[in-house]
């Protein structure tokens, strides 16, 4: 049934939908995007020049259509589950068709890929300032494919047809000719108008049968943690690469290049442990539950510190790949760090910096000791018994009973974003 609205209503819904678009590109997509930003301070323009060359004139028009589209879908796909995850509870009840509430749904994931599309501008200005090539039509087409990712990404009625609709019409928008930029916009019209209404993102929870011990609880962290944890190597991979660029800058002695890739390597572990971390501190807190379970505390404590070791591992692996005599002293800290983000998560609630804060506030003068004294880490791993004694005592005096308040979190508000 159409649902007619006045202009004021329609301003509203539209601000509201806009506003929390523009909140999650603040919050999640816009940090990103900074460090972009302080990567073009570091490698200057001329590299930057010499990229987008070679992404939008040598590689030829499919490659540099397919690396917008992956990124502005990727981006989106981050966005998606925010804003949609309560599209379906009580704000059905407003005056709202369904096919408006999708499309302002799109309009907010829009907003959220804001600075992605402007950052992907970027090249082309490039070019446009220093080789003076025009690219107005790519430009044109950036807006076009960030409405194609919102349009991809939304739990429509009929996905398996408008995801093929969608992928076309980004690839078309930013291919970098003006039939195909038509193409792409017919394309995005015919996927809005056969889209249908959205449907419940709620998908209901299932375990296999069989699980039990370490198993159980490492299926219980990955569904809290699943891939949030890409964000956190995404800045230990640039913390190592980084390390590798200055070696490769500069004429350093082996000696030299091994404590270079030993800072950046204890830098990016303390990084990932510190992002799982601050996850599983937030989505998979101490809970009661767990004490019912044939657990000890010195278990669940192990069962976290092995977890968080298993995500570290393949950093450890790179290390050793780049330069062996710096993986050992890392291997040796690795346990020590493991136990304090155990300890970290159950003290979690007293720490305004949270646990991201609390774990980098230990790794960085931490790594810095051990690219000074690579010895030190013998007294990283005796210190690690002393880590665990204390996590057990806080994990056996965690009081599961008290009230914890969910700030700038909807999921414990029963009536919030739900379908009651």
């Amino acid at each position: 049934m159409a649902v007619s609205l006045s202009n004021r209503q329609a301003l509203a819904f539209f601000r509201f939908h806009l506003s929390v678009g523009i909140r999650i590109a603040i919050r999640t997509i816009a940090p990103f995007v900074a460090l972009m930003f302080a990567l073009y301070y570091i490698f200057r323009i001329e590299f930057f020049v010499l990229l987008a060359q070679a992404l939008l004139i040598d590689s030829g028009n499919l490659v540099s259509a397919l690396f917008f589209s992956a990124v502005s879908l990727g981006t989106a796909g981050i966005a998606a589950p925010r804003i949609c995850f309560g599209l379906t509870g009580w704000i059905r009840h407003l005056p709202l068709s369904s096919h408006t509430n999708r499309r302002l749904a799109g309009l907010a994931i829009f907003a959220a890929l804001i600075p992605v599309l402007v950052f992907l501008a970027i090249p082309h200005i490039i070019l446009l300032k220093n080789l003076e090539i025009p690219f107005t039509v790519h430009m044109l087409g950036l807006p076009f494919l960030g409405l194609a990712s919102a349009l991809y990404v939304l739990p429509v009625q009929r996905k398996r047809l408008t995801r093929p609709l969608a992928i076309a019409a980004c690839l078309l928008s930013v291919w970098g000719k003006w039939p195909f930029l038509l193409a792409g916009v017919l394309a995005l019209v015919v996927c809005d108008l056969v889209s249908g209404p959205l449907l419940p993102v709620r998908k209901r929870p299932h375990f296999h049968g069989g699980l039990k011990g370490y198993l159980l609880y490492a299926t219980i962290s990955w569904r809290a943690l699943k891939f949030r944890f890409l964000a956190s190597y995404i800045f230990a991979l640039l913390v190592v690469g980084a390390s590798a660029l200055f070696i490769s800058n500069n004429s350093l002695s082996p000696h030299l290049s091994t404590k270079a890739i030993l800072f950046g390597g204890a830098l990016s572990l303390a990084i990932v442990c510190a992002g799982t971390g601050s996850i599983l501190a937030s989505r998979r807190p101490s809970w009661p539950w767990a004490r019912s379970l044939p657990w000890s505390a010195r278990q669940r404590i192990m069962m976290d510190s092995l977890f968080l070791g298993v995500q570290a591992i393949p950093l450890l692996i790179l290390v050793a790949i780049m330069n062996p005599s710096a993986a050992a002293p890392l291997a040796l800290s690795l346990p020590l760090l493991t136990f304090y983000t155990s300890l970290v998560i159950r003290r979690s609630s007293e720490y305004r910096m949270g646990v991201t804060g609390k774990i980098i506030l230990l790794g960085l003068p931490g790594s810095f000791l051990i690219t000074l004294l690579p010895f030190i880490s013998f007294l990283y791993l005796a210190a690690a018994p002393l880590a665990l004694k204390y996590a057990i005592k806080e994990e056996r005096c965690q009081k599961v009973s008290r009230w914890l308040e969910l700030h700038h979190l909807a999921a414990g508000d029963s009536l919030s974003w739900s379908k009651q």
